[in-house]
């Protein structure tokens, strides 16, 4: 269970979620329990992009499936580090390797996310972002390394975060 703080923090974020649409129903269901206001869909690549580009929506953090079409999330993640700097990044994936996972690491990727995952999950990766919002205004996060990654990928719950 998310603290009053951080539901109060989580609730002044825009997020961008992108993903399929009944993923993205889902995930919105979940961050609207965990106090989130401002939530952003986009169900391909492009349209993700796009609304990072959007003048005004003041996006702080992104959820983002690894194999969204029009621009897989590795490629996305590219973007954004380059275009938005440190904007908190969290990768989703069915389909999670520990090349997957080590790619998303050098990219700086603020948290991974196997699917299918739980409620609890989830709430412990937008703790992360929360952490990685205040960072990104105070200074960079720390970024995560290929030993970690690898090292979570073989964890029981199949996920990974910083």
């Amino acid at each position: 269970m998310l603290s009053t703080a951080l539901k109060s923090k989580l609730a002044k974020q825009h997020l961008l979620v992108a993903d399929a649409p009944q993923m993205i129903s889902l995930l919105e269901s979940y961050l609207r329990d965990m106090g989130a206001k401002t939530i952003y869909r986009a169900t391909d690549g492009r349209a993700a992009i796009e609304a990072l580009n959007t003048p005004g929506m003041r996006i702080s953090a992104v959820i983002y499936d690894m194999n969204l079409p029009r621009l897989d999330g590795l490629e996305a993640l590219k973007l954004v580090r380059r275009n938005f700097g440190r904007l908190p990044f969290l990768m989703l994936s069915a389909n999670v390797t520990k090349e997957s996972i080590a790619a998303a690491a050098k990219l700086n990727v603020d948290g991974y996310l196997a699917k299918p995952f739980t409620v609890q999950q989830m709430e412990r990766r937008i703790v992360g972002l929360m952490r990685a919002t205040v960072a990104s205004d105070d200074g960079a996060p720390e970024a995560p390394t290929e030993q970690a990654a690898e090292a979570d990928a073989e964890a029981t719950d199949d996920t990974w975060s910083i």
